[in-house]
């Protein structure tokens, strides 16, 4: 057993654990990296393989050997999730993402207190754990600036320090300075989408994506080749954490990362203080690091699973976890579709970076008013391949045929024969409230090739707030389809209850040690050299996708370690 000493451990290399690295190494801390996948580079995605990455998804985790189990409710039987979205190499989901890349609104950080102001408290759902972020938007924008022109993000912006922009979101919260990079070109479906947009008296734009424009910081612009998500990029226009933060972690001289490891434990001593980890190396052989100061990066399923495998007498509910919030209000964007043809024009819907190529957000968060609706909140709608899938392989097979058509035979052939060009999916991605009853915990019966208890999920999106709030924006969606001009246009099965995307909570930050495992940080509130960082610690999501707001948290803590935590350890708050 091999055992190494180093000032921080950061386990996961992904959005956080990357530009954590390179922060702190270049404040001179020694920083030694976990990660469970293997480093990759940009020249192996030179071969856009539809097999390896789409079918076989094999920039994510493999279901089988990691599983995570999912159920409906406490009293069903979990079951293992088919495919996981999350990533498994250095610089996680951003290799393989779609790099869309937006800010929050300035209320999705106050929804409690926002929707008790506008419709008042009896607005909220009472099975509802609904609370406020421990910060605003306005502490968090100064990242989210840093995190575009770090990395390289192209959009419009559309409120410059409260001044509306045409052309870009002008719903959107006030932002500095405009993008570092002009929006990526517009296709075939972007057109049509504003046009329909337009017509309806919407706001569509281009939306923003952590995918060059331009040539930025010694890298190539966008080829629109299409093979965005679930692949990594050729030539390295993807802004991931891969071709970004890692090299910078490297050039300090004070980054080690161990790739093909799997920590199974955070250790702690008898004052409940964190020594460091334990995991296991590529060979299977068990070994540990003692650090100063622990950073968990991981995705939420992990963090979550090591604070509660990593238990104590101390702790005896999972590490860090006095108040009794570890694991609990798990969040998932819900996505209703409606799928359109077209039968006066191409609309090739695989071509161009794919994940929601232009949007309008008129319904999303509080941007309308809810008066009557019977349920809060919104919805971010979009323009894009049925399952967001990368290439003509991946768009084809998530083509969902009209009713009448099964998803096989002649009739299928014929159906993909005449439309697989003429075809578009319209998006409403919404947001789930949190609810305490839909957590995160160990399986009793399911382990992974590690002989660790599989993370088990136990969710259920469809309460009366979600299902009135699906069935407002499916509407608005099949209004949308109508105006973009489709011939034919029908909505996508009702789901099973299970997460979807973009999964959200489990360490909930907050601003009550009582009431929640963390502060704005990401601080332990119960041991102060212990952070975890990530969208586990989100209180409450947004419409949009998490990932810049994630890469913001990562700057701000990691500033606040380098001029506060590191002159002065202990609590940041």
């Amino acid at each position: 057993m091999a055992t190494e000493k180093t000032d921080v451990v950061i386990v996961g290399m992904g959005a956080v654990g990357g530009i954590l690295a390179a922060e702190l190494g270049k404040a001179g801390m020694k920083v030694i990296g976990l990660e469970r996948g293997p480093r990759l580079s940009t020249a192996d995605f030179s071969g856009q393989d539809e097999l390896r990455y789409f079918q076989r998804q094999d920039l994510r985790p493999n279901a089988k050997r990691q599983p995570v189990t999912w159920r409906a409710s406490a009293n069903a039987a979990a079951k293992p999730l088919p495919i996981l979205n999350y990533g498994n190499q250095a610089g996680g989901g951003t290799v393989h993402y779609g790099a869309v890349s937006w800010r929050f609104h300035e209320d999705d950080f106050r929804v409690r207190s926002q929707t008790i102001q506008r419709y008042g408290s009896s607005a909220i759902p009472k099975d509802s754990s609904l609370i406020d972020w421990p910060l605003t938007y306005a502490d968090l924008e100064p990242f989210y600036d840093r995190a575009e022109y770090e990395l390289g993000v192209s959009g419009k912006a559309g409120n410059l320090e409260g001044r509306k922009i045409e052309g870009g979101n002008i719903f959107e919260a006030p932002r500095r300075r405009e993008y570092p990079l002009p929006p990526l070109l517009a296709d075939q479906s972007g057109l049509i989408f504003e046009e329909g947009a337009h017509k309806l008296g919407h706001h569509p734009f281009s939306t923003p994506r952590a995918i060059l424009s331009q040539s930025y910081h010694g890298r190539p612009s966008c080829t629109y080749c299409g093979f965005c998500q679930a692949f990594g990029c050729h030539v390295g226009a993807k802004s991931s954490i891969l071709v970004t933060k890692l090299p910078e972690a490297d050039a300090t001289g004070n980054f080690k990362l161990l790739t093909g490891t799997m920590c199974f434990r955070v250790n702690s001593d008898n004052s409940g203080r964190v020594t460091g980890v334990s995991y296991y190396g590529p060979d299977g052989s068990t070994n540990t690091i003692e650090a100063e100061l622990v950073i968990l990066a991981t995705f939420i399923y992990d963090n979550t699973r090591l604070l509660l495998v990593s238990k104590t007498r101390k702790f005896p509910n999972g590490l860090a976890n006095s108040s009794g919030q570890l694991g609990k209000h798990l969040m998932a964007h819900i996505t209703p579709r409606v799928f359109a043809t077209f039968e006066d024009r191409f609309v090739n819907i695989y071509m161009g970076p794919n994940a929601q190529k232009h949007s309008l957000d008129d319904f999303n968060a509080d941007n309308f008013d809810h008066s009557g609706l019977k349920f809060i909140r919104g919805g971010q709608i979009s323009v894009s391949p049925a399952d967001l899938e990368g290439g003509p392989i991946g768009a084809a097979m998530s083509m969902n045929p009209p009713p009448g058509i099964p998803r096989w035979g002649a009739a299928y052939r014929d159906f993909l024969a005449k439309y697989f060009a003429r075809y578009a999916a319209v998006i409403a991605q919404t947001e789930n409230l949190p609810y305490a009853d839909q957590t995160i915990d160990l399986d009793p019966t399911v382990r992974d090739q590690w002989g660790l208890p599989a993370p088990r999920l136990t969710y259920d999106w469809r309460r009366p707030n979600e299902l009135a709030r699906i069935e407002f924006l499916t509407g608005k969606l099949e209004q949308l389809a109508a105006a973009m001009g489709a011939t034919r246009y029908w909505r996508s099965p009702m789901g099973a209850g299970a997460p979807g995307a973009h999964h959200e909570g489990g360490t909930r930050m907050g601003d009550n040690p009582k009431t929640s495992v963390v502060n704005r940080y990401g601080q332990s509130w119960d041991i102060p050299n212990l952070f975890i960082i990530g969208s586990s610690t989100f209180p409450t999501m947004s419409g949009f996708n998490p990932t810049l707001t994630i890469q913001a948290l990562a700057y701000m803590s990691a500033d606040a370690i380098v001029n506060r935590y590191k002159k002065n350890p202990g609590r940041l708050v």
